[in-house]
């Protein structure tokens, strides 16, 4: 009887230990919306991504390595081949000026973006933020891979040519997610 009284504190103990590593993970990895990639709504107001937009392990590792407020560009999918990075707004990415310039259309073929809280993007289809546009928040941290992604009125995403820096409260219902 004495040595089975002996076994329910270590059996609880043993049990508690499980629950607790069961609710708080051992390590310092997150699957927060900061390391995933959008998936796009299927609403009309919204864009529409490519289902291979998904996470990858380059393009966390740039996340991680990004400086916070800016907008990086790449000519590789996979955050791969990098074309520029702004912390500005740029009204033509195919000028000869500006934080992003000589960047020809279609292009840019993936995309990280980390800004602070309350903050977005707002990506546009034509040079001088007009044309169909989209906003990235926080939650859209960077896309794979833009093929298949497209703005409301069924442009390609990787054809965008300008972007600017907005508040989330302005984007209304204009986001990619």
């Amino acid at each position: 009887m004495r040595t089975t009284m002996r076994r329910i504190p270590a059996a609880f103990a043993t049990l508690a230990l499980a629950v607790l590593g069961a609710a708080v993970p051992a390590t310092g990895a997150h699957a927060s919306t900061a390391s995933t990639a959008s998936t796009a709504s299927t609403a009309s107001s919204v864009a529409t991504a490519s289902p291979t937009a998904t996470a990858s392990e380059a393009c966390e590792k740039a996340w991680h390595n990004a400086r916070n407020g800016y907008l990086y560009l790449y000519s590789g999918f996979d955050c791969s081949g990098h074309l520029a990075a702004t912390a500005t707004d740029a009204p033509d990415w195919g000028d000869s000026s500006g934080s992003v310039h000589g960047v020809a259309v279609g292009t840019v073929r993936s995309l990280l973006f980390k800004a602070s809280s309350g903050l977005a993007v707002e990506l546009y289809a034509g040079p001088d933020y007009t044309g169909s546009h989209v906003c990235l928040t926080r939650s859209e941290s960077y896309l794979t891979e833009l093929g298949g992604a497209e703005f409301p009125d069924g442009t390609p995403l990787d054809a965008a040519r300008s972007h600017r820096w907005t508040w989330v409260s302005a984007c209304d219902v204009r986001f990619l997610d």
